[in-house]
């Protein structure tokens, strides 16, 4: 497929009206490319393309797909924050890109869906602040979170947000008021970064690790049910979760595509 630089962002496209389906991921050189599945075991590759950053480069660094809407939200590093539509084909059309100056985008995902579509929630590693944006790329709110992001993701329907604390660990939050709910101890050596997911609802919250491992938590005791060795000790950043007959995980550390 080319050297793209390291994987650093993937999610699932699943569409409720068609039975194909597919993985979207990005790269630390800005590369986003979409993979359609073939056949159980096996992707075509549909669509790569180089996205534009901002000053401090073009790694991307979240993707967010909701499946009610089609449309798929990427941030870059650098300030940068994009909100496409996957068409037919499963490709991505560009809905609108903005840039907000002094922020450096960690994690996204999608928010309360509201006449003209969902909600893009962007948040920042560095400055702690999660920027809420319309469909036409406007702020509507800002919240600061105290916390240095290494990922984030919400249930909308739980009412729920879960962060990468990268100082303590996978926090819950309530998604309406933003208070802290619980902080889930995550093992590690190194302060990197690690996706986090819901799975199975929200009674599960997946997290990725500094040492080849994949964590799954009890939401409600904050107890290990289940951790997925992928057979190389090494960082795992990206993950993605699915769920059909049975669920299934999708992980990824950063190498060379």
């Amino acid at each position: 497929s080319g050297n793209r630089g390291a994987t650093t962002a993937i999610a699932w496209i699943i569409r409720p009206d068609d039975a194909e389906e597919g993985l979207v991921f990005g790269t630390d050189d800005g590369y986003l490319s979409v993979w359609r599945q073939e056949k159980a075991d096996s992707f075509i590759e549909i669509y790569c393309e180089r996205l534009v950053g901002g000053p401090d480069g073009d790694e991307i660094s979240g993707i967010a797909y909701d499946a009610s809407s089609g449309q798929l939200g990427v941030v870059q590093r650098s300030e940068s924050v994009h909100r496409f539509i996957i068409d037919p084909s499963m490709r991505p059309i560009v809905v609108r890109s903005v840039r907000i100056p002094r922020h450096w985008p960690q994690a996204v995902a999608f928010g309360q869906t509201g006449v003209r579509g969902p909600e893009l929630w962007s948040f920042g590693r560095e400055e702690k602040t999660v920027h809420v944006l319309n469909d036409e790329g406007k702020v509507l709110k800002s919240r600061m979170t105290g916390s240095v992001i290494g990922h984030a993701a919400i249930n909308v329907k739980e009412d729920a947000l879960i962060i990468d604390d990268v100082s303590q660990g996978v926090a819950v939050y309530k998604l309406s008021t933003t208070d802290r709910v619980k902080t889930f101890d995550v093992p590690c050596t190194t302060r990197k970064l690690r996706f986090v997911a819901f799975h199975d609802g929200n009674s599960a919250i997946v997290t990725g690790s500094d040492h080849g491992k994949v964590y799954i938590f009890d939401r409600r005791t904050g107890n290990i049910i289940d951790t997925i060795d992928i057979g190389v000790d090494d960082w795992v950043q990206s993950i993605a979760v699915r769920r059909r007959e049975r669920a299934r995980i999708q992980a990824d550390w950063p190498h060379r595509v």
